[in-house]
């Protein structure tokens, strides 16, 4: 666990799991006691939290950003630390976390993996301010990866924070996404002018004009892949443009991903094969993910 500010801190996912989330922890320097945003899949982040010299039976508050289970499945083993604790999300995303998760979903990411629902203490509203001792959290919703996603804002000496569960992630209808909405939520949040970007998924951005070129890369990124496999999947420059974004932005798996897919349907596309030998270099894994996502837009 490493601090951000004062009294603010991330904890780093847990690489072994897939797609596991950055967590953020907040120091009220109160009786609220301590603050968490997106606890994760799993529990293991106390350890961080024990190793800064904080009990995490002290955690009393946790924020969820959207309901995906890679940002709030943990929230059932962090009540058996504090049973008291306090969960908020918005009241969209409410229904979801407060119910057994798509099995389907679980077993694509996470065999095995059992989710024990929570209730949540309190459903926020756009612009409501949660007070916790003398600080102060805005609540932005932010629809669009998920219907009620949330971004959480906070001043601290001097600093605009801002916690976004999942920028980067795929707006793509199968997984609950509008992407006409997350377009907008995007630029909202540039609009915020923040000073440092807590993302769930990338960690801490800064300072403010890498913050809104991060924002801006993936609304270009989502704006091709809503392209490519939600309104014209033989749209050869936009698969291109997912590879090669995903390429510069070190993303060497997924990369390969859309060039192979890109490759077999189009076998002579010379700029994919040149960008293939670059992507080729830092020896990714091949997933074979995109077929999956093709395949059940075209059912």
């Amino acid at each position: 666990m490493k601090e951000i500010v004062k009294d603010i801190y991330y904890i780093k996912p847990n690489l072994k799991v897939a797609f596991d989330s950055f967590k953020y922890l907040i120091d009220s320097k109160s009786d609220d006691g301590l603050i968490i945003i997106d606890p994760g899949i799993y529990i293991d982040f106390v350890r961080g939290v024990e190793e800064a010299g904080y009990n995490p039976k002290d955690i009393k508050h946790c924020l969820i950003t959207h309901a995906h289970l890679d940002h709030y499945g943990a929230c059932h083993e962090l009540q058996k630390y504090n049973n008291n604790i306090e969960f908020y999300a918005h009241e969209l995303d409410a229904q979801h976390i407060e119910q057994k998760y798509d099995l389907e979903s679980i077993e694509e990411f996470w065999p095995g993996y059992d989710y024990n629902p929570v209730s949540i203490s309190r459903r926020i509203k756009n612009n409501e301010i949660l007070k916790f001792g003398q600080l102060k959290i805005r609540c932005i919703h932010t629809p669009g990866h998920s219907q009620g996603a949330v971004t959480y804002s906070t001043k601290i000496d001097g600093s605009k924070i801002i916690f976004a569960g999942d920028i980067g992630g795929w707006t793509l209808k199968i997984y609950g996404s509008e992407y006409n909405d997350y377009m907008n939520s995007m630029q909202r949040l540039k609009d915020l002018k923040m000073d440092i970007l807590c993302d769930g998924h990338q960690g801490v951005i800064q300072p403010a004009k890498r913050a809104s070129l991060y924002i801006q890369g993936f609304m270009e990124f989502n704006k091709n892949l809503h392209i490519a496999i939600e309104e014209d999947p033989s749209n050869v420059k936009a698969w291109y443009n997912l590879a090669l974004q995903s390429y510069d932005m070190c993303d060497y798996d997924f990369a390969l991903d859309f060039c192979n897919y890109l490759l077999e349907k189009n076998p002579k596309y010379n700029d994919a094969k040149q960008l293939l030998d670059k992507i080729k270099k830092h020896n990714p894994c091949r997933i074979d993910y995109i077929k999956t996502i093709v395949k059940r837009y075209s059912k």
